[in-house]
């Protein structure tokens, strides 16, 4: 007997006319109730949900929004329309066809057999991705998976921006703060804030297919946003370690991390001046090998 006696299927559809008939297609068959937003796509995509509403007997309601808001703010719009409609669990699916009907049932079957608060995938292992993944959400991804980890203090989770993931309807509540990403890296927002706030988390392995896909994704802007996360809940963490007392070691360790880390971006900074400053006072190597020492 499922532990969520109520679990439906949130689906966000941006520009995504040649997967998305297919995508729903395959969801219907899980005869769960399926909430799709269509974020103001520019192409066919409205009329293809449009379309499916009208042939389809099953539970579907498309949601349309009147301009484009993000696909985070559009994933929020659907948690709360969810949570508002009585259900309990959400599992988040993209309209872009790259998420395998598979690792959905199994976001699915988790949820019905173990409680969890949040359920995420991870696409970095042996088969985890079919085609090329391009180099820059390569980089992207492993970067973002370091500032989780540094930001979480845990080494176990993976890939933080996988958009294939499942939770409580409850979460909805953390989706009020200030760093909630209304465009991009909400996923990764997701596995902190349920990390930092220590809800009970599962993660399993998921494979995502590469092709012709176009992203919208913003490489830059969703930097800036991870570091801003990262930054702020590293500082929350270790205030809350500061209240504990078995805790209190581990936060002196992370205040040692944040000034060697300081010194090691100052030091370095000072290597490259003098190398590229001829006016700068300073021996180049002196500088050098302090950076490493406090990079160690």
């Amino acid at each position: 007997m499922s532990l969520y006696k109520n679990t439906c299927i949130l689906v966000l559809a941006y520009n995504v006319e040649d997967y998305i008939e297919k995508v729903i297609s395959e969801l219907l068959d899980l005869d769960l109730q399926i909430f799709v937003i269509d974020d103001k796509s520019k192409d066919n995509t409205k009329n293809i949900l449009q379309s499916i509403n009208m042939e389809s007997n099953k539970n579907i309601e498309i949601i349309e929004n009147k301009k484009n808001i993000g696909a985070g703010e559009s994933l929020k719009k659907l948690i709360t329309l969810a949570k508002k409609n009585k259900f309990d669990f959400f599992i988040k699916v993209d309209g872009d066809g790259q998420f395998l009907i598979e690792d959905v049932k199994k976001i699915y079957d988790i949820s019905r057999n173990q409680e969890f608060d949040f359920i995420k995938s991870n696409r970095f292992w042996s088969e985890g991705i079919i085609g090329k993944i391009p180099f820059h959400r390569l980089v992207g991804n492993l970067i973002a998976t370091l500032m989780m980890q540094i930001s979480t203090g845990t080494s176990m989770l993976f890939d933080p921006l996988n958009g294939l993931f499942g939770g409580k309807t409850e979460l909805v509540n953390y989706l009020d703060s200030k760093l909630y990403p209304k465009r991009y890296g909400y996923p990764f927002f997701f596995s902190v804030i349920s990390t930092n706030n220590y809800l009970k988390i599962c993660q399993f392995n998921n494979t995502i297919k590469y092709a012709n896909e176009k992203s919208n994704l913003k490489t830059l802007r969703v930097f800036f946003t991870l570091i801003k996360i990262t930054v702020y809940s590293y500082f929350v963490k270790i205030k809350f370690k500061i209240t504990k007392d078995l805790l209190q070691f581990s936060a002196f360790l992370d205040l040692i991390f944040i000034v060697s880390f300081g010194l090691f971006l100052y030091t370095l900074g000072k290597t490259f001046s003098y190398h590229f400053i001829s006016f700068d006072d300073g021996n180049q190597g002196q500088w050098l090998i302090l950076s490493v020492a406090f990079l160690f």
